[in-house]
C-alpha cells in the first residue's frame, strides 16, 4: 500500500486532483493477455475482442485521451503491461487488438502468470503521469496458471487496491457471462472492472454511467465496490398522509424528492409515506437503524423516520417507511413578498437536503449474486473481493428535495389593480389641475367673476385696489379662505 500512498501524495502535491485533461478525462483499457486468458484467445467463437472495443467506443469521446495496454506479469523477458496504443478516441482499439495474443514469460517459454496490481499500478505512474483517469480492467479474475504461490498474497493486494486505496475514489464492477473453450483452458465468463483514480476521474465515471451509452453494451447492471457507505438506498414517494393538497414525485435524476403545495394550503408539516430502496447492489442490508436530518442554510433539522430499523432488505427492493418533514416556514416568501410577486402566479422554490443515515449496518452478498458468481467463476477465489468491507459499518444517503410553492394570480392582480388606479387617479388629477373656471363672486356687494384653476389662490382687491381677502380653489367648489376688517367677500 506504500506505493498507492506515494501516488496519491505526489498527485495531490502538483494539484491534478482539481480537473481533468483540458481535452478530457483520460482512460486506459487494460486487457489481460496472461495464460489462464488462453480461451478467450483461442476459442473461434470468443467475443473478447469485440466486447473491449465496443466498451471503449462507449465510454470515450474524440477528445478523450486513451491508451490500450496488455498485462499479465513482468517475469523473463515479458513486461507487463504493454502500451498497443495511445491516441484520442478509441476508433482504432479494435484494430490495434486483432493481433495480440497470449503472453509468455520468454520467447517458446511457460505462460505468463498475471499481477493485476503491478498493471495498475504502471499504468497510473506511467501512461497518467500520476493524473486522474479512469482504469478499465478485462479479466477473467484469475490469477498463476503456474500455481504461484504468492497467489493468494496478490489477491489481497488485488482487494485492497479496490476498496481502502484512497486514491481508487470509485470502483465497479461488471461480471458478464462468456463461455468459451481452448486448447488448454475454459472459462466460463469474465469481468469488466471500472477504478476511478481521483476525484474527476469518479465524477467522469458517474456521467458515462448517467449518459447511457455503457449499459447498451454491458446489459448487466454493475457491482459497486466503492463509495460502498455513499447513496446506499433511496426515498421513492408514494403519498403524503396529513395533506391532499400536498404532491410529491421524483425528479428527473430519480434522486430529487419534490413536494408542491399551493401558498395558500401550505402546511408546516408533511408526513409522507414512502418506500425506501437498497441500492446497495449485489449486498444485502442484513440489518441496519435508520436515522435522518434535513439540511438548511446554517443549521440541521432532525427528520423523524419509522421505523427505526430494519432487517434482510434485497439489493433493489424497497421497505415502507413514514417520513416527517418539519418544512422551513421561515424560508417560504409571503404571497405578498416581491418574490412571490415575481413568480407572476407561477412557482417559488427552495432548495433542501435530507441525509438518510444507516447505522449497525450488516451487509452480505445476495444469494442470487453469489450463485452467478459460481456459475461463471467456479473455484475463483479472487471473488472474494466482493466481500464489504469490515469498517463499512454506517452509509449515507444524501436525498435533494425541492418545495416548489404554487403561488395564486391574486395578489399580483391586487397590486397590478391598484398601481392601475393609482395612475388613473394621478392621470386625472393632472387633467382636472389644467382646467380653469369660472365662478360669480360678490365683493362688497358688487358683483364680479373670477377664474380658477384647481388649487389655485387668488387675491381680490376692491375698485381701488384695497385687498379685501383670498379666495381658493381645490378639486371641488372654491372657498373664502381670509377677509380683511371692514370688507366682505363671498361667492354666489
Amino acid at each position: 500500500m506504500r506505493t498507492w500512498l506515494r501516488i496519491a501524495i505526489g498527485a495531490m502535491t502538483i494539484g491534478v486532483f482539481g480537473g481533468a485533461s483540458a481535452a478530457g478525462i483520460q482512460q486506459a483499457f487494460l486487457v489481460q493477455n496472461s495464460g489462464w486468458m488462453e480461451p478467450f484467445y483461442t476459442d473461434t467463437a470468443s467475443q473478447f475482442k469485440p466486447l473491449v472495443a465496443a466498451v471503449a467506443q462507449a465510454v470515450t469521446s474524440a477528445d478523450d485521451p486513451v491508451f490500450l495496454l496488455a498485462f499479465s506479469q513482468t517475469s523473463g523477458t515479458n513486461v507487463s503491461p504493454q502500451l498497443l496504443e495511445a491516441a484520442h478516441g478509441a476508433a482504432d482499439v479494435g484494430a490495434k487488438l486483432a493481433p495480440l495474443q497470449i503472453a509468455r514469460k520468454s520467447a517458446g517459454g511457460a505462460l505468463a502468470d498475471t499481477d493485476f496490481k503491478e498493471a495498475v499500478v504502471k499504468t497510473i505512474t506511467g501512461s497518467f503521469h500520476s493524473a486522474p483517469g479512469i482504469v478499465w480492467i478485462f479479466t477473467n479474475n484469475r490469477n498463476s496458471p503456474g500455481n504461484d504461490q504468492a497467489t493468494a498474497a496478490r489477491n489481497l493486494d488485488f482487494y485492497k487496491l479496490l476498496h481502502l486505496e484512497p486514491s481508487i475514489t470509485k470502483t465497479l464492477v461488471f461480471p458478464l457471462r462468456m463461455p468459451v473453450k481452448g486448447k488448454q483452458y475454459q472459462a466460463q465468463g469474465m469481468m469488466v472492472y471500472a477504478l476511478a483514480y481521483g476525484e474527476p476521474a469518479a465524477r467522469a465515471l458517474d456521467h458515462i454511467l448517467k449518459e447511457g451509452r455503457l449499459s447498451q453494451v454491458l446489459t448487466r447492471p454493475p457491482a459497486r465496490l466503492k463509495p460502498i457507505d455513499l447513496d446506499a438506498v433511496r426515498i421513492v414517494p408514494e403519498s403524503v398522509m396529513n395533506s391532499p393538497d400536498v404532491h410529491t414525485s421524483l425528479g428527473t435524476d430519480q434522486r430529487t424528492l419534490v413536494l408542491d403545495v399551493d401558498a395558500g394550503k401550505f402546511v408546516p408539516t408533511v408526513v409522507l409515506r414512502a418506500s425506501l430502496q437498497n441500492l446497495f447492489y449485489p449486498y444485502v442490508i442484513r440489518h441496519a437503524s435508520v436515522s435522518a436530518v434535513m439540511a438548511l442554510p446554517g443549521r440541521e433539522v432532525p427528520v423523524g423516520v419509522s421505523p427505526t430499523m430494519f432487517d434482510d432488505l434485497q439489493p433493489g427492493q424497497s421497505k415502507s417507511v413514514e417520513v416527517r418533514l418539519d418544512l422551513p416556514v421561515e424560508k417560504v416568501p409571503s404571497a405578498w413578498s416581491a418574490q412571490a410577486l415575481a413568480a407572476m402566479g407561477k412557482q417559488v422554490v427552495v432548495p433542501m437536503s435530507v441525509s438518510l443515515i444507516l447505522g449497525s449496518q450488516q451487509l452480505a452478498l445476495s444469494d442470487d449474486f453469489k450463485s452467478q458468481l459460481a456459475s461463471e467463476f467456479p473455484g475463483d477465489p479472487i471473488s472474494d473481493i466482493f466481500a464489504a468491507p469490515l469498517s463499512v459499518r454506517g452509509s449515507r444517503a444524501i436525498v435533494p428535495v425541492v418545495l416548489r410553492i404554487q403561488y395564486p394570480l391574486l395578489p399580483l392582480i391586487v397590486v397590478i389593480a391598484g398601481v392601475l388606479a393609482l395612475v388613473g387617479a394621478l392621470a386625472a388629477l393632472a387633467l382636472l389641475s389644467g382646467r380653469s373656471k369660472r365662478y360669480s363672486l360678490v365683493v362688497d356687494e358688487a358683483h364680479r367673476h373670477v377664474v380658477l384653476k384647481p388649487f389655485a389662490r387668488l387675491d381680490i382687491r376692491d375698485e381701488n385696489g384695497t385687498p379685501v381677502g383670498t379666495v381658493k380653489r381645490g378639486l371641488g367648489q372654491p372657498k373664502v379662505i381670509n377677509v380683511t376688517d371692514g370688507h366682505s367677500l363671498s361667492f354666489r
